[in-house]
């Protein structure tokens, strides 16, 4: 069974996302409320996940990431905040958090965002999504890889998790194009599968 560490300081929230993975068959391993209390309940019960909030009583949750996945860098961080400002999102994922979504998400958007990312893919909730786009799109790393306006597009939907039916009907294209767009950001970015080319997003994004 998937272990989850569910770090909020809002008890009544913390209990709602713990009996929501509950319910949905994951291994809550710890429900905490702060930053130190965070790192400490990483080490002790090594959880595959963590769902965690950025504003802690005793500091950040972006800090709290970077110890946990410095620490274990196997272990699926996946950013759930009030934030969702460009510049959180940038910070989240620079200290390695697999996924982002805001509170008001719905349950299943939570949920989709964990399966992702245990699926080794970098998710951005709808909620966040147009910033974290803007900012792939127009980063100066992606025009030196010489990509198009459209294979930017695609590259910054696949960072989100997306699959080629549906980048295509987000994009209105057919499944075939992009499915040749996303062979060409392979041979552009050099990697070897979706899993690499989202990191190579992630990267254009910090």
């Amino acid at each position: 069974m998937i272990r989850v560490l569910v770090v909020d300081d809002h008890p009544v929230y913390r209990r709602g996302l713990g009996t929501l993975l509950e319910a949905s068959g994951y291994d809550v391993v710890g429900e905490v409320g702060s930053a130190a209390e965070a790192i400490a309940w990483a080490r002790r019960t090594c959880p595959d996940a963590v769902l965690m909030d950025l504003g802690l009583p005793d500091g950040s949750g972006i800090d709290a990431t970077a110890r946990i996945v410095g620490e274990r860098p196997a272990t699926r961080i996946i950013v759930v905040t009030m934030f969702d400002d460009d510049g959180s999102v940038r910070r989240a994922l620079a200290a390695g958090a697999a996924g982002y979504v805001v509170k008001d998400a719905a349950p299943s958007e939570i949920l989709a965002a964990l399966a992702a990312a245990l699926e080794g893919a970098t998710v951005i909730g709808s909620g966040v999504a147009r910033a974290s786009d803007a900012a792939i799109r127009e980063s100066p790393a992606s025009e030196a890889l010489g990509l198009t306006v459209r294979e930017r597009e695609v590259l910054s939907l696949v960072a989100r998790g997306l699959t080629n039916r549906q980048v295509a009907e987000r994009l209105g294209v057919a499944g075939k194009t992009v499915a040749n767009v996303v062979s060409v950001l392979l041979a552009k970015c050099a990697v070897a599968d979706r899993v690499e080319l989202a990191a190579v997003a992630r990267t254009l994004d910090g």
